[in-house]
């Protein structure tokens, strides 16, 4: 074989092998620039979850709306503290569910993360939802919250363990790389 061919040839090899190497780095980086912007988001969502009205609206919402209310005026029906809890709460998780429709906001992260409080809303809301829906002409299956309907579904439909899952594959995730004892 004569040292040119040899030469071609391993100068190609090189070259796809450069090519590969940079096609398998951006694909990295991309993904890396990705769950940059899902971190940056839910922190900045988070933000507010750190709020005591916060908690004090979940709970009204949880506890108490369906208690003190009726769902036959529907969200609209509601009196001002109740569906500013309403609004406060439910719009919040509304917020997460549209970023996550739009692949702004990994879904299954979210989930994940406030699992069994978003379901705990949507069984609280559920009945108001649907009256308001009927009111608005949209009927049972309308686009008012949909998006956190469709949120809510997802939640109850991942398995409890799935958080204690996600927290044993970081773990070995760590220790393959050497970074825990």
């Amino acid at each position: 074989m004569d040292s040119s061919v040899v030469f071609n040839i391993v100068t190609t090899a090189i070259a796809v092998v450069a090519v590969v190497t940079s096609i398998v780095f951006s694909a990295r980086q991309a993904r890396t620039a990705k769950h940059a912007n899902h971190i940056s988001v839910l922190v900045d969502l988070l933000r507010e979850f750190r709020s005591a009205e916060f908690h004090e609206q979940h709970d009204y919402v949880c506890h108490r709306l369906g208690a003190e209310h009726e769902p036959a005026g529907g969200v609209r029906g509601l009196p001002a503290e109740a569906k500013a809890a309403f609004c406060g709460v439910v719009y919040y998780y509304q917020s997460f569910a549209n970023l996550a429709v739009f692949g702004l906001l990994d879904q299954t992260l979210l989930v994940t993360v406030l699992r069994t409080r978003i379901v705990s809303v949507w069984n609280a809301v559920r009945p108001f939802v649907e009256r308001e829906r009927e009111l608005r002409g949209e009927g049972g299956e309308g686009t008012y919250l949909s998006a956190f309907e469709e949120l809510a579904r997802l939640a109850a439909d991942l398995p409890p363990e799935h958080v204690r899952n996600q927290m044993a594959e970081a773990r070995r995730r760590l220790s393959r790389r050497g970074l825990m004892g």
